[in-house]
Parts: structure tokens; C-alpha cells; sequence
């Protein structure tokens, strides 16, 4: 059974039923007052203990509910979702935090609300009340369009998700249903100091937000665990977490064998004296997992997207750690979702992946593009929260992941900086090299040039990182050498591969049957020689498989 909570509501009556696993800070408090629900890792509990002279969690909840009343949960920190149920004004609040990465979906037929943490599990709810459930065309061309779905979207039509930063406030009494905003990057003011006072704040703010982490770890009296790869973001969070004196005990890289993900982060480890776990990818027999792993994406990402992560999670042999720390979406938050040095409107930049399908989700993407006054803000959560943190989803069948740059605090400061500063990572790039030089030692994944100068990045991604692509995929025809995870050389070279995915399409391609024109499409889809294109077929016809 799937963790979280599923919540029915028809007029005057609710029925709620709890999935919880008791790890973390998983807790279910009832009351004569209020029942309250809290599924998580929350990493600022001892800070919120301090500060409200509360002895325990319960006394906790009971305080700041009273004190805060609707918008309790913005003082929370970590990787959340949960609700309270108000039994005196039959108020019903469920939330989820701000990064949206603990999903909620909801559902409203006529006077019932349907609420649940499990989409497959909230669509078996709607079938056994009578409720017609069918899918949602339009999603399913906007999941191929750009491998992931975009705002409240999911693969069936009478079902939406709660976005970030957001909870949804519920009349018991009038069944009426509101979903609203406790958090907001849209409204934080620009930062008005120098960018040597930016560089400070965000060195400060960083260096808390990894506290937080690692803190939890020693309270939860678990080990700590990063990952590493060639990249910038993992490796400035391990560096920082020295820094703080919480030496990681393991450092975990997945790729393929060789690759520069592998051979930068294991050296890094050596030299820092850190315990390096390794799994490699190579061969990519993990690629036939589809089912399962549309079923940990619910269809609201392109299966592939963590595919990888999965494999490492099955083979990882380090245990007794706490949290999986990691640098999700720093590149993007310090700069990678700014296309231009200066503000602007947002354009389907970093978002279309399959142009060949746009022309049939351009007008709704048109109308959602409109509801956004720059592209980063845009990105950040159809990028970032809809489709990077699928693996944070894998992980979380072992331990919850974490990272620094997705806390409040961060969020807020990082969006705050003038575009002009972040462009093309320049900002990032001060940072680490004022702040954390130790990190700059060594080279970078995506330029294959140590990130110590401005210049290099630009060079490095022109010419080092392009000529390296064309030199093993042209010339030596080594394509494995590329990539951390090639999906096209695993399934070119693996013929087992490529009769599991033939006999997948022709088992399934019957369940869009009733759906002539998409059935058209996703046949065309999958005669394509690209990988992407069959992994993009097979997901649609899994998605069909699993929920209708």
C-alpha cells in the first residue's frame, strides 16, 4: 500500500484513512478539537520546538495551529505533505510543501471531493463511487510534447494536483472546496543591496540550509549520505556540508562506467577522504522496468527521466543513513532558467523536448505562458518541481532527498537576484570561487574545464564538451563514452532490450483503441529509431495499463 492518506468527502460527512510508514516524522495526532496528519521529514523540528517552548511534536501542532491558525504549515521545512481537520468549524485544510515534491491530488464530482496521496489509489475511489474516470488526451500529448505535465495537470481528466505552495481549504459543512497560497515566488522583491552583499546572503543562507540536513541526520542518529556526480550542485553541497563539520560518510555516484560523472566524483572522494559507493549503469538492462517506473511517476513524468535512479537505489549497498542529500535544481534556480541577462516573458525555451506534437497543446500552453511574468518563475516550477524532482519520488522508497537549494530561504533569495547576475551561471560561479574554492579544483561535468574562471564556461560548452560528443559519437564511434546514462547506445547494442520494448508496444498498443487519432500518433511515435520516441510511445500505453 502506497504511504499518505486518502479523504472522501460528501455533505456533512468525511471518512479518512491513513497510510503511515511511522519513519521520520511521520505523525497522526486526534483530538476532541482537530485531528492532524503529518507524513514527512521535517528539518526544522528542533528550531520549532525552541522557538515555541514546546516539549514535543503534539504541543508543537497545538501551539502554532492557534497561534496561525490556516497557515500553520508555512513555518515548516523539509519534504511534506499532510492536513488538519478543524472538527468545530467541520474545516478540512490538506497541504503540501512548497516545492510541491509530496504530491496531492484531488478530485470534485457534483458534492463529493475526492483526496488522496496516490493517484492510482484516488482513481480505484472515484470507480467504486460510480465516478467515470478517463484520460486526459490533452495531458497525455503535452507529457510527449515536453516529457513531463505542466501546473496542476495529470494523466486523468477529473483529477488535478496541488501545487506548490499551496493547500486546499475545505467547508465540511457546504462541501466547498478553495484551493489556496501560503507561499509565493512571484511576490518576492528584488534584492536591493551590492552583489558582493548577494554573495554574502547566499553563502549564509546555503550554509543553513545544509545545516538543516545534516542536523537531521544526527537527530534522526543516522550516517550521511550525498551524492556526487561531475557536476556543480552536488559537489558544492558535499563541500559546504565540510565546511559545516559534517564530513559525509558515503558519497554515491550512478553512471556509466568511465564516464566523467564517474572519474571526477571518485576523484574528489579519494581527495577528500570520503567513503565512495559506485553502481555503474552500463548495459542498461535496467530500461525494461517500464511499468514500475510509470507507476512511481504516476504518468506525470516521462518514465525514463529516473529510470537510472531506480537502478541505483536496487543496488545500493550503504545503509543506516538518514537522508539522501543532494543539489536538485541548483543549476536552474542560480541561473540555468534565464535565457537572457535581463527579465522577460516566458517562451516553451527548456520546456518543448518533441516539437512534433506542439501544434496540438500550443493553445493551452499559450494561455498558461500568459499567467507567468518571467521565465524563471515559469521554469522553476514546470521544470524544476514538475519534472527534476521524479527522482527525489524514486529515492524516497528508501529515504526521503533533500537539498539545500530547494528550502524557503534559498528559493526566495536566489529568485530575488537581478537576471543579469545569474545569467549563464555567473553568479554561481562567483560564489563558488569566493566561498567555496575547494570545489573549484576540479573539473566540471558539463565543460570538462575546471569552473575557476568565467571565460571557461562559454569555451567549455562551444568547443571542449561539443568536440569531446563528436570525437567518441562521429569519430571513434564509442557513443557510451558520451554520456552518464546513453538510453540510445544501451538500446542500439542490447537486441534483449529491443524485443522487450516490440513486445510491450504490440501487447498494449490495444488500450487506445478508442482513441483513433492518439493511437495513430503513438504508432508513428514508436517506429521512430530514437529511443526517446519508443520510451515516449511505451509510457503513453503504460499510463493507458495502469489507470484505465
Amino acid at each position: 500500500m502506497a504511504k499518505g492518506f486518502s479523504i472522501s468527502i460528501t455533505p456533512q460527512n468525511i471518512e479518512i484513512s491513513s497510510f503511515l510508514a511511522d519513519e521520520y516524522d511521520d505523525f497522526y495526532l486526534k483530538s476532541d478539537n482537530f485531528d492532524f496528519m503529518f507524513e514527512g521529514v521535517l528539518l526544522n523540528r528542533q528550531k520549532l520546538l525552541q522557538q515555541f517552548a514546546a516539549k514535543d511534536f503534539e504541543a508543537l501542532i497545538r501551539k502554532i495551529y492557534s497561534r496561525q491558525n490556516g497557515h500553520f504549515f508555512s513555518l515548516f521545512e523539509g519534504e511534506f505533505r499532510g492536513f488538519l481537520f478543524d472538527k468545530q468549524r467541520k474545516r478540512l485544510l490538506v497541504f503540501t510543501n512548497i516545492t510541491s515534491t509530496q504530491r496531492v491530488f484531488y478530485s470534485v464530482f457534483n458534492n463529493s471531493t475526492f483526496i488522496d496521496t496516490d493517484l492510482k489509489r484516488l482513481t480505484v475511489s472515484l470507480k467504486n463511487a460510480d465516478f467515470k474516470v478517463e484520460p486526459d488526451v490533452e495531458s497525455l500529448y503535452q507529457l510527449v510534447c515536453f516529457t513531463s505535465l505542466p501546473e496542476e495537470k495529470t494523466p486523468v481528466k477529473q483529477v488535478k494536483k496541488l501545487l506548490d505552495g499551496r493547500f486546499l481549504d475545505i467547508d465540511i459543512s457546504e462541501t466547498s472546496l478553495l484551493e489556496r497560497e501560503y507561499f509565493s515566488l512571484a511576490k518576492i522583491p528584488t534584492f536591493s543591496g551590492s552583489k558582493e552583499q548577494a554573495l554574502e546572503r547566499i553563502h549564509e543562507v546555503f550554509s543553513e540550509s545544509v545545516r538543516l540536513e545534516y542536523e537531521k541526520d544526527c537527530e534522526l542518529g543516522k550516517n550521511h549520505l550525498c551524492l556526487l556526480s561531475g557536476g556543480l550542485d552536488s559537489r558544492i553541497a558535499m563541500f559546504y556540508a565540510m565546511k559545516n563539520h559534517q564530513k559525509p560518510d558515503i558519497a554515491l555516484c550512478f553512471s556509466q562506467s568511465r564516464y566523467f560523472d564517474h572519474t571526477i566524483s571518485e576523484k574528489i572522494a579519494k581527495e577528500q577522504q570520503i567513503n565512495y559507493e559506485f553502481i555503474p549503469l552500463d548495459g542498461g538492462d535496467f530500461l525494461k522496468t517500464i511499468d514500475e517506473m510509470v507507476a512511481l511517476s504516476e504518468g506525470m513524468v516521462l518514465y525514463t527521466g529516473s529510470i537510472h535512479v531506480q537502478h541505483a537505489v536496487k543496488n545500493l549497498k550503504f545503509g543506516d543513513f538518514g537522508l539522501f542529500h543532494s543539489g536538485q535544481i541548483g543549476d536552474g534556480i542560480v541561473g540555468g532558467f534565464n535565457s537572457a541577462p535581463f527579465r522577460k516573458k516566458p517562451s516553451d525555451f527548456k520546456l518543448v523536448v518533441n516539437r512534433k506534437f506542439l501544434p496540438k497543446i500550443k493553445n493551452s500552453l499559450h494561455e498558461t505562458l500568459k499567467n507567468y511574468e518571467t521565465e524563471e518563475l515559469f521554469l522553476i516550477r514546470n521544470i524544476a518541481f514538475n519534472r527534476t524532482i521524479f527522482g527525489a519520488h524514486v529515492f524516497q522508497q528508501k529515504a526521503y532527498q533533500t537539498s539545500p537549494f530547494m528550502t524557503k530561504d534559498f528559493l526566495e533569495t536566489a529568485i530575488s537576484l537581478p537576471e543579469k547576475w545569474k545569467y549563464n551561471q555567473n553568479f554561481y560561479l562567483e560564489w563558488l570561487n569566493k566561498y567555496c574554492p575547494e570545489a573549484a579544483k576540479y573539473r566540471w561535468e558539463r565543460t570538462l574545464l575546471k569552473p575557476d574562471a568565467r571565460w571557461k564556461t562559454k569555451f567549455g560548452d562551444r568547443f571542449v564538451k561539443r568536440g569531446f560528443k563528436i570525437l567518441n559519437e562521429k569519430v571513434l564511434k564509442t557513443p557510451a563514452k558520451s554520456s552518464m546514462y546513453p538510453y540510445q547506445f544501451y538500446y542500439d547494442s542490447q537486441p534483449e532490450i529491443q524485443r522487450y520494448y516490440a513486445e510491450y508496444f504490440q501487447s498494449n498498443i490495444h488500450r487506445l483503441s478508442g482513441f483513433s487519432e492518439l493511437e495513430k500518433d503513438v504508432t508513428e511515435l514508436f517506429a521512430q529509431r530514437d529511443f526517446l520516441s519508443k520510451s515516449q510511445a511505451v509510457n503513453i500505453l503504460a499510463i493507458f495499463k495502469l489507470f484505465f
